[in-house]
Formats: C-alpha cells, structure tokens, sequence
C-alpha cells in the first residue's frame, strides 16, 4: 500500500472519531436537597460539553448581602446563563455584570446545592455548559446587650446596607418599652424596658438602589436585668425625708409613685428632684416604684426606680417585733399544731387586743395561743392593738417550725442593792438585769415592794412615803413556764429639806447614736436642785410629757438642735435650753474646729463683735453644704446653700444684731456640725 492511501485512510479514520465524540450525549443525574425551605430540582439531562466535575464551594451568613460573579463557562458573550434553583433563599441572578452574579440575602441556614448551566447557539450549532456550585450559609452572630429594667437605654445600630436611603424595621418594636428611634441614622433601640427576661430582635434593612433591591438583617439579643433597689431605714412616729436621685437629665422631667402618699409619706415637691418626706404611722416593709416622664423635642422618655422603706418602731412605738414559737406538733401529714407567743415593743401595761387574721377571735387574753393550722397555708398575720395603736406581723409559721429549737430559760446578772428617798420619784427597769435567751417576752412577779411603789411591765416605779430596808423578790417566767428568780435589798432614806428653790440646772448626756440622715437618737436625764420629793412634770417642745424619772432617750432631728425642757414640782416651774446636737458633736471655741466624720468647721473671731463671722469649712462629703445661723431659741436667720467642689473653702456669714449665743450649723449629703459663737457688743 502507497504511502498517500495510507494518510488518506488515516485522516478519515481520525475525522470519523471526532464526528462520534461530537455527537456522544452522557447522561447526568444530580440530585439535591431540600435544606431551609430551599426547593431542590430533580435529575436532568445536559450535553456534557465544557464541564468543570470540581464544584464550586462558597460560604454565605445568613442576613448579610452576599455576591458571587460566575466564571465564564462558554467562551461567548452572548451565552445565557440560568439556574432553575434560583431565584431561591433569598439569592438569584443579576445580569448587571457578564459573566452574571449571584447576589441577594440569605434568609436561612443550610447547604443550597445549585447548578448554573451556560446555553447559546454559534452558527446553527447548540453549545452549552454548566457548573455544580455549593454555598453553605452560617447563622449569623448575634448582638449581644444588656439593659436595665426602669433605666433609659440606648444602642444605635450598626450599618447593614451602605446606602442612605436604607429603610430599618424590625417586627419586635415597639416593645416592652423600647422602640426604633430614627433620629439617629442608622436608627437606634431607645427606650425604657419595663420588664425583665430576655428580648430577641430582628432588625431588617431594605432599599432599591437603581432598580436593585437590597437587604440585611441581624439578630439582636437583649437581656433587661433586675434594678437594685435603693433601701432605706425609717422609724415609725419619726419624721422621714429622702431626696430622689436624679432618674433623667431633664429638669422638666415629673416624678410619681402609686404608692405615695401612704403611711405618713409623700412626694415632696419642694426639692427637685422630689423628696419622700412624712413620719410613717405604722411599722413593717414598704415597696415604692418612683415613676418620672419627660418629653424633650416630642420625643417621650421615662424611667423608674423601685425603693424599699424598713419602717422599725420606734423606742415608744406598741409593735408586733416577732413570734416566739413553743411548740410545733405534726398532727397528720398536712396538719400541725401550733403554740406561740408574740413578741412586743412598747408596751404600757395597757390590755393588748389581739387576733390572727381568720385563725383566731379577738382576745385580751395573754398568749400563749394554739392554732390548728393547715401546711398549704404556711403564714398567717397577726393583728395587736394597744392605746389605739394597731400594729400587724406576717408570721411563716412553717418555716418556723422546720427550725425551732429548745426554749431556754430567762438568766439574770442579779440585781444590786438600791438606794430611794422619801417624797423622791424612785424608778427600776427590770429588763436591765434579767433576759431572755430565745427573745420570749417575759411575766414579772414582784413582791416585798413598800408602798406605793408598784410594777408596771418591767418598771418598778413609784415615791417612797416611808424609810426603812426592804427585801424585794423578782420573779421572770417566760411563756413556756421556765423561770427564774432573784432578790435584792431596797433601802429607803430619809429626805433632807431643801436649802434652794426648786431649779432645772442642766442635763447629763449619757447616749448619742446617729440613726442616718438627720436623725439621732438621744439619752439624757436633767439634772435638779431643790427637790421636795413632790412628783415632777417634765414637758419637752417636742411634745413629750411625762412623770417618769429619766433617763430618757429621744429620737431627735439635726434641723432642730435646741430641745427645750420645763419641769414643775409643787407651783415651781423651771426652764433649760438644751443644745443637744452640741453636747452631741461638741462645742466650739475661738479658732478651734469641730471635727466630726472628717467635717472641719473653724469660726475665726470668737466672740463676734461686727455683724458677719467668718466660718472656714473643709472636708466636706458630697457635692453641696448648707449652713444656717440660729439664735439660742433654734430660729433661724440666716440660711445658704453651696454647691462644693474644692477640699477647704473661707465664707462670710450674716449675724443678726441680737448679742448672745448663736450656733453656725454645716449640713452635708451625710455630715452635720454644729458650732456655737458668742455675739458681743
């Protein structure tokens, strides 16, 4: 054979191939999932020209834009590219850039199994392509904040779409006091939330730019947590004055509570912001919420606090203070039996009334008292009145009786020997030497008393009509029965005349306790000279009268430190100024300080003899100090108040023309001093 026939031969051969691969058609299965409401496609049949077997693998997060350009799959322009899984999941195909782009958000999570096939026609014959792509879509993160319930709160958003007309909206708001405030772009989370728990958000973004429509979306998770309440200590029958921290920075802003005006207290409105002022009538646990709204440029804003008032009796004050529990007894599985006792402060001897609210009838009688109680209800209230004055006391009696433990017995340090005169007041309080280890009131048996000394409660009091040595017997017997006894010697002398008139000559200051604020409580006996042993009326300007002998313990405000007693024996009346915040803090002398919870108080040109002193203050606490001049009577003349910023400050104060005894008192946040001046000719 010829070397031409054998290259003729051959070139038909190769050409029959290629004719044989043009037409070979393969069939391809692809099969897909259906993954976050992603509709997958069934098989289909595909020319297998120009395929790329490796898939393309992408990565998306849902809510955020996504794009992806296509690769070229066909060398023409004019190709047409299509997927018949898209538009889907929030993606599709722009046709703004050639090769196409797969742009758009993902709405949900998952695996999108697409394929992306390329068709056109070149002279009359059919072409086409396609490629397998993969895009996982990951959860986007969430944005984490924190909010405090009743406190205004604030996050501006973050740029979800880079185009200002971008609108923002999220179906959750307005909700639980907040909203989406547009006066920021982008838009920002305002409000005051009301409740606490958890808040999850979703914020979207939308816009259309050159026919283009686009968006994001991101979680946004806010945890609202509990306020701290402020806590405050009150004493019943004591007046009360608390200023209000500031809740918005508008001084327009209006504060309210639902709960005031109750108990003796109030919303004052005389400072700003307001104070809770009044003297609570009554003992036991108050819960406020102070409200305040403000509207500054039409936009609404408000906030709350919650605050809790401890309102403890007073040293003079009948209350319910406890429950001495004797004994608890099971009687079946839902059922005990239970003996008690209250506990009380400020008892006169007068019959008490007492009842427990749908448990027991009214009785005068002393306890113990034995209840039937049933443990699906385990506290019950307990209703005293004494002298009018009603008090109440929410007992868990099952908690009581998981932890009750063995009564003992009342103990005694005994009782020394006593000395009393004739015609003389004569006054003994058992309670200072014999007590009880489990707090159960005790019951007194006293005997050998002269008369007409007699026992009321704990006090033995009374005026000796007669001398002698009296042996005295005491007994203290707690409600359970347990006992104990103890006796000491009462001797009685003889009363010397009187060389002088009967005069209240001072006062022997023997306890100062600062309660808080402006509240003290104070310990003092006056001390007498002229006594008759005629009995002694002591009135004090703060509306005490009594025939006790002291000592007596007041509780007493800064904003009057001048107590004024009058005491009367026979048709002797006596009178004496009593400065107790001066016997409390101390006095003054010229350029000296009073130094007091590190407060300085220095008066310079002491005695005063011009119509102004000068007064230098340091160590101060807080941000303001108020100084008031009184005369000896506790008037005021002359009252400024300074905003403090500087460690030690020199100021000029006002005197009136009155010569005598002045006082410079200096009030902080949490300090009070007061100083006294001479004034002179």
């Amino acid at each position: 054979m010829s070397t031409r026939t054998t290259s003729r031969a051959l070139g038909w051969l190769i050409g029959l191939l290629l004719l044989v691969c043009w037409n070979l058609k393969a069939e391809v299965r692809l099969n897909f999932t259906e993954i976050d409401s992603i509709q997958a496609t069934k098989s289909f049949r595909e020319p297998n020209t120009a395929i790329d077997s490796a898939p393309i693998s992408l990565t998306a997060t849902a809510g955020v834009p996504f794009k992806y350009q296509l690769p070229a799959l066909l060398p023409y322009q004019s190709a047409i590219y299509s997927s018949s899984q898209l538009p889907g999941n929030g993606l599709s195909l722009s046709y703004v850039t050639l090769p196409p782009s797969i742009v758009g958000t993902p709405n949900a999570t998952g695996v999108m199994n697409l394929t992306v096939s390329a068709n056109l026609t070149s002279n009359g014959q059919p072409e086409s392509a396609w490629v397998p792509i993969i895009i996982t879509i990951t959860a986007p993160t969430p944005i984490n904040l924190t909010a405090t319930a009743g406190v205004p709160f604030s996050y501006e958003l973050p740029v979800l779409l880079h185009d200002n007309s971008t609108g923002y909206t999220s179906p959750q708001l307005p909700g639980n006091g907040l909203s989406l405030s547009y006066v920021t772009y982008p838009p920002s989370i305002m409000g005051t939330p009301n409740a606490t728990g958890v808040m999850s958000l979703t914020v979207n973004a939308h816009n259309n730019v050159n026919g283009q429509e686009g968006s994001a979306w991101v979680p946004i998770t806010l945890t609202v947590i509990a306020p701290t309440p402020i806590s405050l200590t009150a004493t019943a029958g004591v007046p009360f004055n608390y200023k209000l921290p500031v809740l918005l920075p508008s001084n327009s802003a209006g504060y309210s509570s639902l709960q005031l005006p109750g108990n003796g207290l109030s919303l004052s409105y005389v400072t700003y912001p307001p104070s809770i002022t009044g003297t609570p009538t009554t003992t036991g646990v108050m819960k406020l919420t102070v409200n305040a709204h403000s509207n500054v440029n039409s936009q609404e804003e408000s906030a709350w606090v919650p605050i809790t008032i401890t309102v403890n009796p007073s040293a003079t004050s009948f209350a319910i203070t406890g429950v001495n529990l004797i004994s608890c007894q099971t009687i079946s599985a839902t059922q005990r039996q239970l003996s008690f006792t209250p506990q009380y402060v400020g008892t006169t001897g007068q019959p008490i009334l007492f009842t427990v609210y749908q448990q027991l009838p009214f009785t005068t009688q002393p306890g113990p008292y034995s209840l039937n109680l049933d443990t699906s209800n385990p506290l019950i209230t307990l209703i005293a009145q004494q002298n009018g004055v009603l008090s109440s006391y929410n007992y868990q009696w099952l908690a009581g009786c998981n932890t009750t433990t063995p009564n003992r017995p009342p103990t005694t340090t005994g009782i020394p020997p006593q000395t009393a005169q004739t015609g003389q007041a004569y006054q003994l309080s058992l309670a200072n030497y014999v007590t009880d280890p489990d707090g159960n009131p005790l019951t007194y048996i006293v005997s050998g008393l002269p008369a007409p000394l007699t026992r009321t409660g704990v006090i033995i009091s009374g005026t000796p009509a007669s001398t002698g040595s009296f042996p005295i017997s005491v007994t203290a017997v707690d409600p359970s029965g347990l006992f104990v006894s103890t006796t000491f010697q009462l001797t009685v002398n003889g009363t010397t005349p009187p060389t002088q008139p009967f005069t209240l000559v001072g006062v022997t200051t023997t306890g100062c306790q600062n309660l808080g604020g402006n509240q003290w409580q104070v310990t003092f006996t006056p001390q007498y000279t002229g006594l008759t042993g005629e009995q002694i009326v002591l009135a004090m300007t703060n509306g005490i009268i009594t025939t006790q002998a002291g000592p007596y313990r007041q509780t007493l405000s800064t904003e009057q430190p001048l107590l004024t007693l009058i005491a009367q024996q026979g048709n002797t009346t006596s009178a004496y100024n009593y400065f107790w915040l001066v016997a409390c803090t101390g006095g003054a002398r010229q350029a000296a300080s009073e130094v007091g919870n590190g407060l300085q108080v220095k008066v310079f040109g002491n005695p005063v003899q011009s119509q102004q002193v000068d007064v230098e203050i340091s160590g101060v606490i807080g941000r303001w100090v108020e100084v008031t001049v009184l005369d000896i009577q506790g008037r005021s003349h002359h009252q400024q108040r300074l905003d403090w910023s500087t460690d030690r400050e020199r100021i000029s104060l006002p005197l009136s023309q009155e010569v005598g005894t002045h006082l410079v008192q200096v009030r902080t946040e949490g300090q009070v001093h007061t100083v006294k001046l001479i004034k002179s000719r």
